[in-house]
C-alpha cells in the first residue's frame, strides 16, 4: 500500500532529509475565478534554509535543527510575516521555529502547494527554550483554566497575523488534520496580503473563534457567514478609520486582522 502524505506527516525527517509536510489544493469556495492550480517544482529550483529571519527551523517530529525548501518569493513572504506578527503582537522574537515542513516531492499527483515550495505548516514559535506561541491544538487544548486561555488566545492572534498575510490558512478548526500544525500557503494571494471571501470555510471560521476567543464576542463557529458574525465584526471595526464590516473592503479585513493580532495577551 503506499505512503499517503498525512502518513508521511508522522516520519522523521533525518537530518537534512527532505520535507515531509500535508497538501491541500486550497480551502475556499470563491465566486472569484478559478482556484489557481497547484504544480510541482523540482528540488534543484528551490533553496534550502535552515532558518527564518535568524530563527533556527526545528522538525517538530524529531525534534531536531533541519532545513527545509521553499520558493524564494514564499520564503521571503514568510519572513514579512514574522516581522509584522511581532511588531503587533509584541511577541519576544523566536530563537526557533518548529514546523512540520514546507516542500513536498509531490509527484505525480502535484496537487498540493507544498510541491511547489509554497506552503509551510508552522507548529510553535520558541524563546530560549520556551514556547511563545503554539500551534499544537493537541497539546493545549487538553489544559484548562488560565493556562488554556493563555495558549488558546496567542494562538488566534497569531492566526489572525497568518490570514492577514497568506489567503489559505487552515487551523485545527479545518479538520483533525491541523490539529498539530497551522498550514499556510500562497496558492490564492501570490504575492500579495489576503482577501476575504465570504464563502471560504477556513476564513470564517478563524473570524469566529477571533471574535470570540479575542474579542470576547462568542459567535458560533461553523464557518458559514452570517448576519451575527457580520455584524460583530462591525462592532470590532467601529470607531476605526475604515468602520464597516469586513466584507467590505480589503481595507475592512486587513484592519479587523492587525487590530486582532495585537490582542494576543488574555
Amino acid at each position: 500500500m503506499p505512503v499517503t502524505r498525512r502518513a508521511l506527516l508522522g516520519l522523521g525527517a533525518g537530518g537534512l532529509a527532505a520535507t515531509v509536510a500535508a497538501g491541500v489544493a486550497g480551502c475556499s469556495g470563491s465566486d472569484r475565478g478559478p482556484e489557481p492550480e497547484p504544480y510541482c517544482t523540482s528540488q534543484l529550483k528551490l533553496a534550502r534554509h535552515n532558518s527564518l529571519k535568524n530563527a533556527t527551523f526545528v522538525y517538530d517530529p524529531d525534534q531536531q535543527p533541519t532545513s527545509f525548501r521553499f520558493d524564494r518569493g514564499f520564503y521571503g513572504q514568510l519572513g514579512t510575516w514574522l516581522e509584522d506578527y511581532l511588531t503587533l503582537s509584541g511577541t519576544s522574537r523566536p530563537d526557533q521555529v518548529w514546523t512540520y515542513g514546507s516542500w513536498l516531492d509531490g509527484h505525480p499527483q502535484c496537487d498540493s502547494w507544498h510541491d511547489a515550495g509554497r506552503a509551510f505548516d508552522l507548529s510553535r514559535l520558541v524563546s530560549e527554550g520556551a514556547v511563545q506561541v503554539s500551534c499544537r491544538y493537541d497539546i493545549w487544548s487538553t489544559y484548562t483554566g488560565t493556562r488554556l486561555t493563555h495558549f488558546r488566545t496567542r494562538y488566534w492572534a497569531l492566526a489572525a497575523s497568518l490570514h492577514l498575510h497568506f489567503e489559505y490558512v487552515l487551523t485545527h478548526l479545518y479538520n483533525a488534520d491541523h490539529h498539530n500544525h497551522i498550514h499556510i500557503d500562497n496558492g490564492r494571494s501570490g504575492s500579495g496580503l489576503s482577501s476575504f471571501d465570504t464563502d471560504s470555510v477556513s476564513q470564517v471560521q478563524a473570524v469566529q473563534a477571533i471574535l470570540t476567543h479575542l474579542w470576547q464576542t462568542p459567535v458560533p463557529i461553523t464557518g458559514q457567514w452570517n448576519r451575527q458574525t457580520k455584524n460583530a465584526t462591525g462592532d470590532v471595526l467601529d470607531g476605526t478609520e475604515v468602520g464597516g464590516t469586513i466584507d467590505d473592503g480589503d481595507d475592512h479585513w486587513r484592519t479587523f486582522l492587525r487590530r486582532s493580532a495585537t490582542r494576543s495577551k488574555p
